[in-house]
């Protein structure tokens, strides 16, 4: 048999069985050499991947480097300026700032990935088998979604935070209410994005060559038109990270987050405004994380947007 022959062979093999796993880990390599490729060549995003792994490791880090319990007590030390035995000093009920900072950071990036993520398998699906099928289950989908879009996400997270207090949940507990309540916030631009992925695509030839060869239609969804929506979810969802980071703070800041003593940028912040004349660094360094995380991702998304839409790659 020829190459050729031989190439139509595994071709038409690759449409009627699904590619073999040799040929799906040349095509991950090929990809993430080029991703890789393109990161170097955007000064943004690769300055935004350069913060988020730096974020990252100190996120995992956080029990190795953090020298003293976050939420531990010592009044004897309280309001102490930053000192080799306190880098960033104390707050007024002598817990170590730089420990509390840290730990806050790693609360906070799990919350935003947690929930981040359960919006992405709740939305992607639901947008994208709405608009490959259309018809009613399309009408159906999209009405929820806009009854979802039209609840103020503040008022939902507020009320998931008042049922919280009512069950008097305590702990992770508290942490798991907050991120359901941010999943279902963000999920439905996730299920818009992808349904208008899919009604795109639902109408090229690929997708009707699977149709005509009998394939089912959730896997046809799923299989040939997911992929095809993975550019825009990727950057949509490494902004929302660093926003999920900022609402996540900005209620704590309200006292509407999680309660004292738990590590959290927005509470130290808003603990340390009684103290912003005398000390002003108490206010700085929890300030300065925020800026940080969410700059983080905002460049790495504005940066992969970049990359991946060949319509700003062009200018």
């Amino acid at each position: 048999m020829s190459t050729p022959d031989l190439q139509v062979t595994r071709s038409r093999a690759d449409v009627l069985h699904g590619p073999t796993l040799g040929t799906r880990l040349r095509r991950v390599r090929a990809v993430a050499g080029n991703a890789l490729g393109e990161l170097y060549k955007s000064k943004t995003a690769l300055l935004g991947a350069t913060m988020l792994v730096i974020l990252i490791a100190l996120c995992i880090l956080t029990p190795y480097i953090a020298r003293y319990d976050p939420i531990k007590t010592n009044y004897r030390i309280r309001l102490q300026p930053p000192s080799e035995a306190h880098y960033f000093g104390t707050d007024r009920f002598g817990r170590d700032v730089y420990s509390r900072v840290l730990w806050a950071g790693r609360r906070l990036v799990s919350i935003a990935v947690l929930s981040v993520g359960i919006a992405l398998l709740l939305g992607v699906p639901l947008g994208i088998l709405s608009g490959y099928y259309g018809g009613w289950t399309d009408t159906l989908v999209m009405r929820f979604v806009d009854g979802l879009l039209a609840f103020p996400g503040l008022l939902l997270y507020l009320l998931f935070v008042t049922l919280a207090k009512e069950w008097k949940l305590e702990g992770i507990w508290v942490d798991v209410v907050l991120i359901m309540a941010l999943a279902i916030a963000a999920m439905p631009e996730f299920a818009r994005l992808s349904r208008g992925t899919a009604l795109t695509e639902r109408q090229k030839e690929y997708v009707e060559a699977a149709q005509v060869m009998g394939e089912a239609g959730f896997r046809t969804a799923m299989a040939q038109i997911f992929p095809n929506c993975v550019s825009p979810l990727i950057v949509n969802a490494t902004v929302r990270l660093g926003f999920v980071i900022l609402i996540v703070a900005a209620l704590s800041y309200l006292g509407l987050g999680t309660p004292p003593p738990t590590p959290d940028w927005g509470s130290d912040l808003r603990a340390a405004q009684d103290q912003m004349e005398t000390i002003p660094m108490l206010a700085v360094f929890p300030g300065l994380a925020i800026c940080y995380a969410v700059l983080s991702f905002n460049l790495f998304g504005d940066g992969l947007r970049d990359i991946l839409d060949p319509r700003t790659s062009e200018r």
